[in-house]
């Protein structure tokens, strides 16, 4: 049971500075990166995890398992987080980047199959602000076109499409452990998959291409023997070093040991929020169909300024006003940005994503006490009625 916390972030305390405490008196030899990875694969119903140091680094490590290199192209969604769209550039493969769905705000299946040429291997989805993609749709067009799908579920835990959890719908999947995410562990990132071959690749790229890891766990046999052998040749292929920190892990254990209570709390937050802008028809919210679960990381809706002539910045200062929290806007669309501005082309626009994240609002839904989150639904609610009666 946690009795004390750290300062600022209410989801640490006793039970992971309990772990850290057991992986130091254990010598960091692994043991609880190895019991995270297991408790991870576990809870989210797959054969292989692989932590990795962030949730940028699992991407690039997915991205080379999956076999993507030089000359090939990923789809990937033009409203993401900048890490999606680079993930492919670090193996010297090129984004190309998709349209979302108006609705969902989600990648666009119908952009995705126009984007499609015979240099493209793959297609980076994102579960982005916690709802998930049109798998049915995507899933059609990976196995029509012979594409790998790597999942960026980075904001989504505990998601699912008709049934099934996000994590075991792609090829490959990985988490976010960020200070902001779900489950944090300050920083952190893990790979999911059931393919053997995919995992053993990723656990080696990510630890420096050492011939003796495998799939399922830290190291094969390989005894202390052979490793001190002069003639023992340690290193099948140039890898990188982005393997997570023991310690780090170890605080992973009590985050997942904790993962319900945590999501279930985003999720009852989201749909307060959501009650609060049913009945405005200038506030569009992100719809999530009825055979899809959202984990809820924020909660997300657009001004749509044809019917309310307002600003961004005029709703967030009235917001404040009734006493809401500061929130952010949505990231600028990925080929806007300054580092690819070589994608910005006629074949990378997206309109759909032009249109709406100028006005994208994003509640968090990360609060510790109901009072929080209820002060925050009361400043959502009269914002919404004082433009309303304007």
């Amino acid at each position: 049971m946690v009795t004390k916390k750290s300062k600022g972030l209410w989801r640490v305390g006793e039970d992971e500075l309990s772990y850290v405490k057991k992986a130091i008196e254990s010598g960091l030899r692994g043991e609880y990166t190895k019991k995270f990875e297991l408790a991870f694969a576990k809870k989210f119903g797959v054969k292989y995890a692989i932590a990795c140091n962030s949730g940028t680094s699992a991407l690039h490590v997915s991205m080379y398992a999956l076999g993507i290199g030089p000359g090939d192209e990923v789809i990937v969604p033009s409203l993401t987080f900048i890490a999606t769209a680079f993930a492919p550039i670090y193996v010297g493969a090129t984004p190309v980047f998709a349209d979302i769905d108006p609705d969902t705000f989600l990648i666009c299946p119908d952009d995705i199959e126009k984007k499609i040429t015979g240099k493209t291997k793959a297609i980076l989805t994102v579960s982005l602000y916690g709802a998930t993609p049109d798998y049915g749709r995507i899933r059609e067009i990976a196995k029509k076109y012979n594409l790998k799908i790597l999942e960026d579920n980075a904001e989504s835990v505990f998601g699912s499409y008709e049934g099934i959890p996000v994590g075991t719908i792609g090829d490959m999947a990985i988490f976010s452990m960020q200070r902001s995410k779900h489950l944090t562990t300050g920083d952190g990132g893990v790979i999911v998959t059931d393919n053997e071959a995919f995992a053993e690749k990723a656990r080696k790229f990510a630890d420096l291409g050492y011939a003796r890891l495998s799939a399922g766990s830290l190291v094969t046999d390989t005894t202390k023997k052979d490793i001190q052998d002069p003639n023992y040749l340690r290193h099948e292929f140039v890898g990188y070093n982005l393997r997570m920190a023991e310690v780090v892990a170890a605080m992973g254990i009590a985050q997942i040991e904790k993962s319900d209570s945590l999501i279930e709390k985003r999720k009852t937050i989201g749909k307060l929020f959501a009650s609060k802008v049913t009945n405005c028809n200038w506030l569009v919210s992100q719809k999530i169909h009825d055979n899809t679960i959202s984990s809820y990381w924020t909660y997300v809706f657009y001004i749509d300024t044809e019917l309310k002539d307002i600003t961004w910045q005029e709703f967030k200062d009235k917001f404040m006003a009734f006493g809401g929290s500061d929130f952010y806007g949505a990231w600028a669309l990925s080929y806007n940005e300054p580092a690819l501005r070589e994608y910005k082309s006629e074949r990378h626009f997206c309109q759909v994503a032009e249109r709406i994240q100028p006005t994208l609002i994003q509640l968090k839904t990360n609060y510790e006490h109901e009072h929080q989150w209820q002060l925050q639904a009361v400043a959502l609610e009269k914002t919404v009625s004082f433009f309303d009666n304007m």
